[in-house]
């Protein structure tokens, strides 16, 4: 049987998805984050520095100079208002960076040898099939809908998510209705869970990445590149989507 062939634009994607996960800047550096808006005290776990916002809505973090905490290069002693795109540093050569605007910010820490102490080597996945490839559409959802998700957090969080729009798409046949997120301005995703979820993929389900289009837009739906958190309830496939990613390969796992 011959193989099925691969679009050029799969493997640029497999590329990327692995830049995305191992690169300088990829996830899997990152060993702290937190979203900081009111003015509630924040931290991040394990680190130094209390981070809030202003009356004003500007980001802040209070430390003092032993902590080791520096915002572009200047050691925190005090209280320092950050600015958006700061480089952030902290003891142990962990670095960081800060975003956002208007009392709602972002703060990513990262470790950039956790990718080679962590043993990751790769991204398992199923064959490419290109009978997974669907044409769908965008239909619009009641204004201002939110849906509970769940973050992998410790403890376990949720966090109500903009899902302005639904996909729907047929496969194989049967029409489907899966809400899609928009977890920030520009970004909008499709998380779903599957029939494999548990035994060849991941229990909390997978996601796809889809483009910023209006409602009654055509929408090409390639569960090839299905990655891997966690589904919103509905957002269930009854079958085997034996396609995408399976999981991250570790060193050990190889054996």
């Amino acid at each position: 049987m011959t193989a099925p062939r691969i679009p050029a634009d799969y493997d640029a994607w497999r590329e990327g998805r692995w830049e995305e996960i191992a690169g300088v800047n990829g996830k899997g550096t990152v060993t702290a984050k937190a979203k900081i808006s009111g003015h509630d005290a924040h931290t991040l776990d394990g680190l130094p520095g209390i981070w809030t916002t202003t009356e004003t809505g500007a980001l802040t973090v209070t430390a003092k100079a032993a902590d080791g905490v520096r915002v572009n290069g200047e050691t925190v002693d005090g209280t320092a208002e950050v600015p958006s795109g700061a480089k952030l540093d902290f003891p142990g050569g962990l670095n960081g960076f800060a975003g956002g605007a208007d009392g709602f910010y972002g703060v990513i820490v990262m470790d950039r040898t956790r990718v080679e102490h962590s043993g990751l080597s790769g991204i398992d996945r199923f064959p490419y099939d290109p009978t997974w490839v669907f044409e769908g559409h965008y239909r619009a959802a009641e204004t201002g809908r939110r849906i509970e998700v769940e973050r992998l957090t410790a403890p376990r969080s949720t966090e109500a998510i903009l899902a302005p729009v639904d996909l729907v798409v047929t496969t194989h046949g049967t029409e489907y209705v899966l809400a899609v997120l928009e977890e920030s301005p520009g970004q909008r995703l499709v998380i779903f869970t599957d029939e494999t979820n548990g035994d060849s993929t991941p229990q909390i389900g997978r996601w796809l990445v889809l483009p910023l289009l209006e409602p009654g837009s055509a929408v090409t739906v390639d569960f090839n590149k299905a990655t891997c958190p966690l589904s919103p309830f509905g957002n269930h496939l009854p079958m085997r989507v034996e396609v995408g990613e399976r999981a991250l390969i570790h060193a050990a796992d190889q054996g």
